[in-house]
């Protein structure tokens, strides 16, 4: 009889989860708006922008941080993006990333709040860890009496090579539409000489975190490289007040570029925020469909930009940048900048726009699917390979730059494959080998 008992117990535990899983089929995070801009069309009218019609949908963002040091960046930028029409549109989950040193299982611990609104924390755990998760959740708590928005603050302690996956499952649980992720190096202004000064970098470690993550994450995704960005808007009550803020959009085109885009007109409506779009054309005279991209099989993607090998209608992606640009021209129109720049060489304007210290927020895509321009750039040196060429020019250490940057990575409805690339020249006769090979 024990014997029975013991076979049905396994009987039942083996064929339970199929059974369930087959008849129970609740509403997929994957039927879900896993992306700012909605489904586009080449027959896109005004009447159904991407201004009008997202806006409308609760804003959900889960914003990670490393320590106190991401807060007020985080918070100035989550902000930036409450336009008039969305500000009681947000829900904000904020996840605190903590690496595990002495255990190998994660835990994810959701902060209760005491009767005085501050979040709650195991007093018996080391000083110095309960002072930073204290001045972290109670920062975003403050945020969020103040600005009167939605704050649900996480806390995940788990070993950096599965940390991604804590961050991932909890922007599917709560169907977020956009992660905010911090940079692993982060800069702020010397007072004594006015250049830019490193001040903390965490190590490839935490940079791994953001590589797993862009790779595996189930919404669009944006890398934050905070160069003191909080800092400026530290006093809102003064400086907010004496100077607009100055975003740039960079456009060069593509899926993530359109991404970025929409996340500007999330922020053009804010009364504080001046948003400038640049648009980058291939100078006149040179040929625009002279540079291919092949897979290579010998780079490493550690120090080789990634693009994506799926196929695309090259076509339709012209025409669908040339749509979403008209549709921002004409609804924006007196609202934002709108500049059209001709590039011979364009790593060189994009770094005269990051020293130059005109914007405060650079927002470029990452680039999985190139224009002619930025596939250019495809056999440069990469630092940070995991941000595309123009956010890894962005991001980089020695050249200058004082702006803060947002990569944007938009969410791809079927896996999206990326591999390093050869970049060769239509014509040219390693082009006729390769192909010959292939």
């Amino acid at each position: 009889m024990f014997a029975i008992l013991v076979l049905m117990a396994l009987f039942t535990t083996f064929i339970t989860t199929p059974i369930v899983m087959a008849i129970f089929k609740p509403d997929s995070f994957e039927t879900q708006k896993r992306k700012l801009q909605p489904d586009a069309s080449v027959h896109m009218d005004s009447s159904t922008t991407p201004a009008t019609s997202a806006f409308k949908e609760q804003f959900r963002v889960l914003a990670c941080a490393h320590g106190p040091g991401n807060v007020s960046g985080l918070i100035n930028l989550i902000e930036s993006t409450r336009s008039t029409a969305s500000k009681n549109n947000l829900k904000l989950y904020i996840m605190h990333l903590v690496e595990l040193t002495e255990r190998s299982s994660s835990i994810l611990m959701v902060h209760r709040l005491r009767r005085n609104g501050f979040p709650f924390i195991d007093p018996t755990r080391h000083r110095s860890q309960v002072e930073v998760h204290d001045r972290v959740a109670s920062a975003f708590e403050t945020y969020a009496q103040l600005g009167r928005v939605m704050v649900r603050p996480v806390t995940t302690v788990s070993p950096l090579s599965t940390m991604h996956e804590d961050v991932r499952h909890v922007a599917e649980g709560k169907r977020v539409m956009m992660i905010i992720m911090p940079f692993h190096m982060m800069w702020r202004k010397d007072e004594e000489s006015g250049k830019m000064k490193l001040v903390e970098n965490l190590g490839h470690g935490w940079r791994g975190v953001n590589q797993r993550l862009l790779k595996n994450a189930p919404c669009t995704v944006s890398v934050f490289v905070d160069r003191g960005f909080g800092a400026g808007c530290a006093a809102q009550d003064d400086a907010t007040s004496q100077r607009q803020l100055r975003f740039c959009v960079e456009f060069f085109g593509g899926a993530d570029d359109r991404e970025a885009l929409e996340l500007g007109a999330r922020m053009m409506d804010h009364p504080e925020i001046r948003v400038t779009i640049i648009r980058f054309v291939q100078s006149q005279g040179m040929d625009a469909n002279n540079v291919k991209l092949m897979p290579s099989s010998e780079k490493c993607s550690d120090s080789n930009y990634t693009f994506s090998v799926a196929a695309i209608n090259r076509t339709e992606e012209t025409a669908l940048n040339e749509a979403m640009v008209e549709i921002f021209r004409n609804k924006w129109d007196g609202t934002m900048e709108f500049i059209q720049k001709q590039a011979n060489n364009i790593e060189e304007a994009v770094l005269t726009l990051g020293r130059s210290g005109e914007y405060d927020l650079i927002v470029v895509g990452k680039g999985r699917f190139p224009s002619t321009m930025v596939a250019e750039l495809a056999d440069r040196q990469a630092e940070h390979a995991e941000l595309g060429p123009i956010g890894d020019i962005l991001s980089s250490t020695n050249n200058g730059i004082v702006s803060s940057v947002l990569v944007i990575q938009q969410h791809a409805s079927a896996h999206v494959e990326e591999m390093p690339v050869d970049k060769v020249v239509e014509g040219d006769v390693n082009v006729q080998n390769a192909a010959n090979q292939v």
